[in-house]
């Protein structure tokens, strides 16, 4: 018999695959319609900066995008870690990139697929598939529940402003994408507990390599003080290890 936190695992691991593949070849299919203005506005502003948009179109390969993952508990700073998640990106036969994924490292690494004509950042489905199928941990939950929430939030209730970042000692001109999926959640709110406080901010800008400079998912704590926090933030070239604070 399969034990429940085996199946699981597996189906969270099919769950990655599948989205990851589809993000990474969103834009690929944008690019192919791009032509055509109505069917980029049946997309909010959010989807189009994340999912539609060739991000390592000006990746030189070959190349290795770093990230310092943080993750972070309000209430139990034993937990808290810090790793990495690095991308190895190289030419594709096709038009896009070929990517190999190492997310995170030692007992907390995921499985995840190598992807073929990638245009989209992969990162971005990867932060939110590892934050969504956490969330459905820690709560009891469905992750396609949260997956939907965090899906429906971005075409209909997600900020774009504009903004200024530092990245490597400049400032750079960045869009700023924020989102709270669950705020409005009625059924489930008492088993979500702060859970339905949880905040998404993606920080993107076309200065960076990559176009993705900070992920950040983070839900504050019912007393007011301190918050629980996991945040992807991109490394300088050739830095290839965690330094988060």
């Amino acid at each position: 018999m399969i034990e429940p936190h085996t199946r699981l695992g597996r189906t969270l691991r099919y769950s990655w695959v599948l989205l990851l593949v589809l993000a990474c070849t969103a834009a690929s299919a944008a690019a192919k319609t791009g032509s055509d203005a109505s069917e980029q506005r049946d997309f909010s502003q959010a989807n189009r900066l994340l999912f539609m948009t060739d991000h390592l179109n000006d990746v030189q390969t070959p190349a290795t995008l770093a990230y310092a993952f943080a993750h972070r508990e309000h209430e139990d700073s034993e937990r808290d870690y810090d790793d990495r998640v690095l991308l190895n990106i190289d030419s594709s036969d096709q038009a896009g990139k070929h990517v190999a994924i190492d997310f995170l490292s030692d007992e907390r690494h995921r499985y995840m697929p190598e992807v073929d004509n990638a245009r989209g950042n992969p990162v971005i489905m990867m932060f939110l598939q590892n934050d969504v199928s956490t969330l459905a941990q820690q709560t009891g939950g469905s992750w396609r529940y949260f997956q939907r929430r965090v899906k429906f939030a971005l075409q209909d209730s997600a900020s774009v402003t504009e903004d200024i970042a530092d990245y490597r000692g400049e400032q750079v001109a960045v869009q700023r994408i924020e989102l709270e999926p669950y705020a409005d959640e009625r059924g489930h709110r008492e088993k979500m507990a702060d859970a339905v406080k949880r905040h998404y901010t993606f920080v993107l800008s076309d200065a960076v390599p990559g176009g993705v400079l900070e992920l950040r998912a983070s839900t504050p704590a019912g007393d007011g003080r301190g918050e629980t926090l996991d945040r992807m933030t991109l490394l300088p070239p050739d830095s290839h290890t965690p330094n988060t604070p």
